[in-house]
């Protein structure tokens, strides 16, 4: 049996734990708590639309940590990613 060493636990317990971030932040972002449909077609419709809401959001914000109000490239941004 191979041991487990501590700092990969650790790794493990790290990338667990960014992973609930993630589903918290998607909850809080687009309501995910609760399912207002009955219908299982029109309740995985609701929630794909609901879940390429916070995909593109999630990628504005991405994109516009890097873009100035003045138009201006900001330091640290050395490429333009195009949306879609």
């Amino acid at each position: 049996m191979i041991p487990i060493r501590t700092a990969q636990i650790l790794e493990w317990y790290r990338t667990r734990w960014q992973v609930e971030l993630a589903f918290k932040r998607l909850k809080s972002l687009v309501q995910l708590g609760h399912l207002p449909k009955h219908d299982d077609r029109s309740s995985r419709a609701w929630l794909h639309g609901k879940l390429l809401v916070a995909l593109l959001t999630q990628k504005l914000i991405y994109i516009g940590r890097d873009i100035s109000p003045s138009g201006c490239i900001l330091s640290g941004s050395t490429t333009t990613e195009p949306v879609a």
